[in-house]
């Protein structure tokens, strides 16, 4: 999942809850290491943040030991198989923003410039790689942008020029519909089984 479906999933939660939900992959190692950004915040919306970053790898990791999820992997060409983890990833995104009305009544422009408001109003709670990647976010749409092959596109050449090594990835975005039919009937059950995972984790998950 990216990061318009790991809002989507967390949208009914706190905005700490929704905070730690995307903070999730500027957070190396164990969720505590957030603590030295949002120590401004009682203990309760600390809890929040944790069980935020929690419930975001727990999601990460759900999608990717689905057995057709690993299967589609195995379909990628061989020059693009190795990123086909990263373009799955926005290839969720990219249908969950092409169907946006199936899943939800309130129009996909308006549930962006809500997230993107309180994303901007916590900014200073923000690790610095996470306030730099959402600065980007705000001004060039994406979630809105993911409704169209071309910004995934963007958003695939934009993370190719952040990997050091020579690498195709800025061109992967092809996979996506060349696999479409398939892409597609995977998606609807997915989702709908990504809906239904539990927002309190236990206490063995939470450490």
């Amino acid at each position: 999942m990216n990061y318009l479906a790991h809002a989507f999933l967390a949208q009914q939660q706190s905005e700490a809850y929704k905070l730690g939900n995307l903070m999730a992959d500027h957070i190396k190692g164990p969720p505590e290491n957030c603590l030295l950004y949002i120590d401004g915040l009682s203990p309760d919306q600390q809890q929040e943040v944790l069980d935020g970053i929690r419930y975001h790898r727990h999601i990460d990791r759900t999608v990717d030991h689905l057995p057709e999820v690993v299967a589609l992997r195995t379909q990628f060409l061989p020059e693009y198989r190795r990123y086909a983890g990263i373009v799955l990833d926005m290839a969720w995104d990219y249908l969950l923003a092409k169907n946006w009305s199936q899943y939800s009544d309130q129009p996909l422009a308006a549930f962006a410039q809500q997230e993107y408001q309180w994303l901007q109003q916590s900014k200073g709670l923000q690790p610095p790689s996470m306030r730099h990647m959402m600065g980007y976010m705000v001004r060039n749409n994406w979630f809105v942008s993911y409704q169209q092959l071309s910004g995934i596109e963007r958003a695939l050449k934009g993370l190719s020029i952040r990997i050091k090594r020579q690498n195709s990835l800025d061109q992967a975005a092809s996979e996506i519909p060349r696999l479409e039919t398939k892409l597609v009937a995977v998606f609807p059950e997915l989702i709908n089984h990504l809906i239904k995972q539990p927002f309190v984790l236990n206490v063995s998950e939470r450490g």
